[in-house]
């Protein structure tokens, strides 16, 4: 559809859509077109076009190219939903798998494959296996995308689609390639023997594939390099101090009409100097140099994806000091949409833990905009909180507070500022008593709750990191009590003088006395802390406060929530009733022991479990089709594995696997068979015991008629030398025709002579068949098989002696015979001989 076309996406009326199916049944290839045009902007703007299914059904017949497109584009998208009715015309969708357009081609295999009914799963393999040898690769990327279809609906043809995946993976079009390995990854995801003969090409044509294809490239080849290769940094991480063996320092870049003693410029030997410092470099294996060095260009990719594809690879398999290269590329695609700011930040935020090194430099660009989607900001926030070093924390310190400042700023972005100020100052030491001072400063002047709780929160766990040296921090939260007002903030406050009461102990009774007066009127959570409070101070200072102890446990005891209600009493059976003195000796542990100090950890640090570029890293838990990557193994094998395989190689293979599945079906076969003849054998016995009297009965009719059979072969051997002496009795009728007629009377009659002593004579031997055969059943006892066996011996005896008795001169007259006989009528008269059995 072209922008002429544009109207078909405004919102029609009812008419319009009621002149569809009209305009679908029309004989006009333009109403036809018109129609198709119309369905497609429904399914555009989100409208249900599925009850026109079967008026479009038959456009799939259709002789216009342009409807035929549109119909299967349609088809495409209702055939999984409308299964049983797109079953309708599968014959014309196989019949188009030999069309002359490869557009139409791949629109048939894409329907075909979209019908979701497993007992077309073999057909549609059939059909797959049909378009992966097709002449354009159009048509074979879309067999590739089919693949995964088919794999989907029945798994059970994976052998089948596991052979299809193998062909598709040697094909040297770009096209094709990105979506083969896509099927690889779906079908059979760790079957790298397909990957080792096609490893080099897939490098080596990694740069000219589409931009999909790449990211589906360097995923796979990042899981193969990770399984494949070594570490690049193993004698480094060991070592770091020594230099390796087969490490070789860079040559210094020498400034531009430069001696070898002096430099010109400064900046040369600045970065003369920098380059001393990671003067290093790793020697890798071939093929693992290749991949790094053929993947680079991509980093400057236009395509977001591709940028943190290639990032993630050179995470999990460049050197470290290659490592780097990655970090600008990844700032750069920053500037794009929204969902994909999100997405390349999520990624960021888990390089910057173990890799800050890479975005050194860059902590401008992670700067809050007013455009930022609140999720952006958070991740940028907890970014440049990790990016704080000598250089930049002046920097990003100040634009910390003017976020604080700012208040038209959303109240959660205030708070992840606030939380990053005190991870700042918890990671590093010579910031942490500015941070405070400034933190302390928001809680005096503040007056927005909300910051305010989240300040005394984050000051409370940096007082846990060093609580003797911030005592100070205590007495002047104790103070502020009365004005702080947000329950968070007021049981932080509380937790700290109980928590570190003996570093105050003459302003946590006197705390306590105040809370005391507003028990009534507090929350929940200040109230618990209340009652820890009032505990700690009672098992230290038990004659003080004792009488505020008991106060608190009964204003506790008859509380509206129970958790407050529970607390109190448990602590009075522990405390101060006799029922329990195993607990009362150590309640000192339960109630006054120390806790460890929390740990500033990044909000995103547990995304790090998953593999970067990942839908499971960025949800940060494993959802289905997740794969994990491998770490390095210590031994890896030979590079000689990818070398790639010949054309002989692959004809042995593709025989061998027809061999071994030839040998599976056989083998299958003579089970099933096995088991068949077993089953039948019973009742086989039964019926030869029952016709054992039927067939002895039967034995001498048949040793009779195997010998008119002897005589009948006899006569036909005698009839292919009828045509040779017909054509010499033709030539002499023509000389002597009485004398023909005398010849042919005396050699009927000689015929006639010998047909009677042949006949007398296979009577005989009948006979004389027939008494063997009883005497010899007799003797044997009546076996029907060996009855058969003799009697046939016996048949091939008697076949024998008349062939042998023949002689040239007989059969020449038997030869003639026939052929007068041939011209003479048929007698009615049948003789019993062997006459009756020539003439017919």
């Amino acid at each position: 559809m072209s922008l002429s076309d544009a109207h078909y996406f405004e919102e029609m009326g009812v008419k319009k859509y009621e002149e569809i199916r009209p305009l679908l049944d029309s004989r006009e290839k333009k109403d036809k077109l018109e129609g198709m045009k119309r369905l497609m902007a429904m399914i555009s703007i989100g409208r249900d076009a599925s009850v026109f299914f079967p008026d479009v059904v038959k456009q799939v017949i259709s002789d216009s190219l342009e409807v035929k497109k549109l119909a299967y584009q349609f088809l495409t998208h209702y055939a999984e939903s409308k299964s049983n009715e797109a079953l309708l015309c599968i014959n014309t969708f196989q019949k188009d798998l030999n069309d002359t357009n490869q557009l139409i081609r791949s629109s048939a295999l894409r329907v075909l494959t979209s019908i979701r009914v497993p007992i077309i799963a073999q057909l549609q393999t059939m059909a797959v296996k049909q378009c992966v040898r097709d002449s354009s690769a159009y048509v074979r990327k879309a067999a590739a995308h089919a693949v995964a279809k088919v794999f989907a609906l029945d798994p059970e043809q994976s052998e089948a689609l596991e052979e299809l995946v193998q062909v598709l993976l040697a094909d040297n079009s770009t096209m094709v390639l990105g979506s083969a390995v896509a099927a690889y990854n779906e079908v059979c995801p760790d079957k790298w023997e397909l990957i080792h003969p096609n490893y080099r090409k897939i490098v080596r044509l990694c740069a000219d594939t589409d931009e999909w294809g790449q990211i589906m490239l360097l995923n796979m080849l990042t899981r193969y390099g990770r399984k494949f290769f070594t570490c690049p940094d193993r004698d480094t991480n060991k070592n770091p101090k020594e230099p390796k063996e087969g490490a070789r320092k860079k040559k210094k870049n020498k400034a531009f009409y430069s001696d070898d003693d002096k430099s010109i410029s400064s900046s040369s030997s600045s970065s003369e100097e920098e380059e001393e410092e990671s003067d290093e470099e790793v020697e890798l294996e071939a093929d693992h140099a290749t991949l790094l060095s053929s993947t680079v260009p991509l980093l400057r990719s236009r395509n977001a994806g591709v940028v943190v594809a290639v990032s993630t690879l050179f995470h999990y398999l460049a050197p470290r000091a290659q490592v780097v290269k990655g970090g600008k590329s990844l700032v750069r695609v920053l500037k794009n949409n929204r969902e994909t700011q999100y997405l390349v930040l999520a990624n960021i935020s888990t390089l910057v833990q173990t890799r800050p090194d890479m975005f050194e430099g860059t902590a401008k660009e992670f700067f809050l905009r007013a455009h930022d989607c609140t999720c952006s900001a958070l991740l940028k926030l907890e970014i440049l909180s990790q990016l704080v070093n000598e250089a930049n924390a002046q920097l990003i310190m100040r634009e910390f507070n003017a976020y604080i400042k700012e208040a038209s700023r959303d109240a959660v972005l205030i708070a992840a500022t606030i939380q990053a100020i005190g991870r700042v100052a918890a990671w590093m030491p010579a910031l942490t008593d500015s941070c405070v001072r400034g933190l302390m400063q928001l809680i005096q002047t503040s007056k927005r709750q909300d910051m305010v709780a989240e300040s005394v929160v984050v000051v409370r766990a940096l007082v846990q990191q060093a609580p003797e040296a911030r005592v100070k921090i205590v007495r002047q939260l104790a103070r502020l009590i009365d004005t702080i007002h947000a329950p968070d903030a007021r049981a932080s406050v509380v937790w700290m003088i109980g928590a570190y009461h003996h570093l105050v102990p003459k302003i946590a009774p006197d705390a306590l006395r105040e809370l005391a007066k507003t028990f009534k009127t507090e929350d929940a959570q200040v109230k618990l802390q209340v009652l820890n409070l009032a505990t700690k101070l009672f098992l230290s200072e038990p004659a003080t406060c004792e009488k505020l102890f008991r106060y608190v446990l009964d204003m506790g005891r008859y509380d509206m929530d129970f958790d407050i209600r529970d607390r109190a009493r448990m602590m009075r059976a522990i405390l101060v009733a006799d029922h329990s003195p195993l607990l009362r000796d150590k309640a000192h542990a339960l109630f006054l022991s120390s806790r460890q100090p929390p740990e500033f950890v990044a909000p995103s640090k547990g995304k790090g479990a998953f593999v970067l570029n990942t839908l499971s890293h960025v949800v940060s838990h494993q959802v289905s089709g997740y794969i994990e990557i491998d770490d390095f193994n210590d031994e890896v094998p030979d590079a000689e594995i990818r070398e790639p395989l010949s054309s002989s190689d692959r004809s042995r293979e593709a025989s061998s696997r027809r061999s071994n599945q030839k040998d599976d079906k056989r083998s299958k076969k003579e089970v099933k068979d096995f088991y068949k003849n077993e089953s039948s054998s019973d009742d086989d016995s039964d019926k030869s015991d029952r016709h054992d009297h039927a067939s002895s009965d039967d034995a001498s009719s048949s040793s009779s008629s195997s010998s008119s059979k002897a005589g009948s072969d006899s006569d036909s051997e005698a009839s292919s030398s009828s045509s040779s002496a017909k054509k010499k009795q033709s030539k002499a009728a023509t000389k002597k025709g009485c004398s023909k007629k005398r010849a042919s009377d005396s050699d009927s009659d000689s015929d006639s002579d010998s047909d009677s002593n042949h006949s007398s004579s296979s009577s005989d031997t009948d006979d004389s068949i027939s008494d063997s055969h009883k005497e010899e059943k007799k003797k044997a006892g009546g076996g029907l098989k060996k009855d058969l066996e003799e009697a046939s011996k016996a048949k091939a005896a008697a076949k024998q002696p008349a062939a042998k008795d023949k002689t040239p001169k007989d059969k020449a007259k038997v030869g003639t015979t026939l052929a007068v006989q041939h011209d003479k009528p048929k007698s009615k008269d049948k003789s019993k001989g062997g006459g009756g059995s020539l003439i017919e």
